[in-house]
């Protein structure tokens, strides 16, 4: 590689930031810019799967991530109406597929500090919060990006490629000119946060989805802020709601009586709205600039797969890119192309498949077909064959092989 400008990211989730601390890891300078002065810590994605947890193996993380996750081993599917467990899956059918044969509950915030706690020891990393990114010439031989802070700093810098981890409104991937087909569900979400104990009550493990016909919603453990433990309820809004009635006390606590009524004495302590989106980019990649993460594409959550999937996208990117820095590989087209082939159609074909597919499930409004799908989970569950082969898509280490094996 003639052209050794280092790399630009552009966003520091948690794609941007493993992905940042893997390249610096390799000796590739690495410079981040991030439009937020801090870290959000919203309630967004919480969960880390195996598949995701045998890559972090690789640089070193992964036993953090341990220390201040939740193991999830299991985790639940029951009838809303009557409470009734009818589907349990368990992880530790995967122990001879992964290292990590269990789910671990983090928040994603915490994932990010460990990732960027780990990078700023590297002399060949930067970030800079509070910059936005305005203008990127992406040429031939290298990318110029132009970014600018609240207060007017510009910092003009070249790099031999840029990686947009910028999020769903991706500013890099507007820059370029790339689309992103997909829809926009008409519902909206709706996340609770409280510290009562749903283990205790109802040996809810942590993770548990509640399926009905009319509504559906699930509900989740997290350490929390103290490290502790809390929980998230998600429940689907509908587009008749009203932003107003939607965010009133009376009906969040009566969409938590409808779902979980022995929690009488719960106490909401957050709560959030946001709209969902099942999008996926039509390239990953242009010229010398890649998208990864949320900028490349876009799912509901239930299954924790957007995350996940981002951040296999950016070790990805930094593996190749690591092969042409030491001149292993000197075709940049073909092996950023092979980037594509090896993510984008996966991200259709597992990401965005398996999401819509968790998402019907719960919700479908025809008893009879519900009922149907309902059955067709507990026979799952109850099928070893069926129950491993569910896990190894749950966890994406069916995709993640998949990827691997494309040439």
């Amino acid at each position: 590689m003639s052209n050794k400008l280092g790399v630009i990211i552009v966003g520091a989730g948690p794609v941007g930031a493993i992905t940042g601390l893997r390249l610096a890891q390799m000796d590739i300078p690495v410079t981040i810019f991030e439009a937020l002065e801090q870290t959000p810590t919203a309630h967004r994605a919480a969960t880390t799967h195996s598949s995701t947890l045998d890559l972090l193996d690789e640089i070193g993380i992964t036993g953090e991530i341990l220390s201040q996750g939740l193991k999830a081993r299991f985790f639940q599917y029951r009838y809303r109406k009557t409470n009734e467990i009818f589907a349990e899956f368990d992880f530790s059918l995967l122990k001879d597929e992964t290292n990590h044969p269990y789910a671990v509950q983090l928040e994603q915030h915490k994932t990010v500090s460990i990732a960027l706690s780990e990078a700023s020891k590297l002399s060949n990393f930067k970030l800079y919060r509070g910059f936005s990114v305005k203008k990127l010439v992406n040429s031939y031989d290298k990318v110029k990006v132009l970014a600018e802070s609240a207060t007017g700093e510009e910092k003009s810098l070249s790099a031999s490629y840029v990686i947009g981890c910028d999020g769903g409104r991706s500013t890099v991937r507007k820059l370029q000119g790339i689309d992103f087909p997909g829809f926009t569900w008409q519902e909206r979400f709706l996340i609770l946060a409280s510290y009562f104990d749903y283990e205790q009550a109802d040996r809810y493990r942590y993770r548990n989805y509640l399926a009905d016909p009319d509504l559906w919603c699930s509900v989740f453990k997290i350490p929390g802020p103290s490290g502790s433990g809390m929980w998230r309820n998600l429940f689907p809004i509908h587009e008749t709601n009203k932003e107003f009635d939607v965010n009133s006390d009376k009906h969040v606590y009566d969409m938590v009586a409808s779902c979980f009524p022995y929690a009488e004495s719960i106490k909401i302590i957050d709560r959030n709205i946001y709209n969902v989106h099942q999008r996926v980019a039509s390239t990953f990649r242009k010229g010398k600039v890649l998208l990864a993460g949320d900028a490349a594409h876009i799912n509901n959550p239930l299954g924790g797969m957007g995350m996940n999937s981002g951040i296999h996208d950016g070790l990805n990117i930094a593996e190749k890119i690591g092969k042409l820095w030491r001149g292993e590989i000197k075709d940049e087209e073909s092996l950023l192309d092979l980037y594509d082939r090896q993510r984008r159609p996966l991200a259709q074909k597992y990401v965005q498949a398996q999401s819509i597919q968790n998402k019907e499930m719960l919700q479908t409004s025809d008893e009879s077909k519900a009922n149907e799908k309902f059955e067709m989970m507990r026979r799952t569950a109850e099928d070893p064959k069926r129950h491993k082969n569910f896990l190894l898509n749950a966890s994406l280490i069916n995709m993640l092989r998949e990827s691997f094996s494309i040439e």
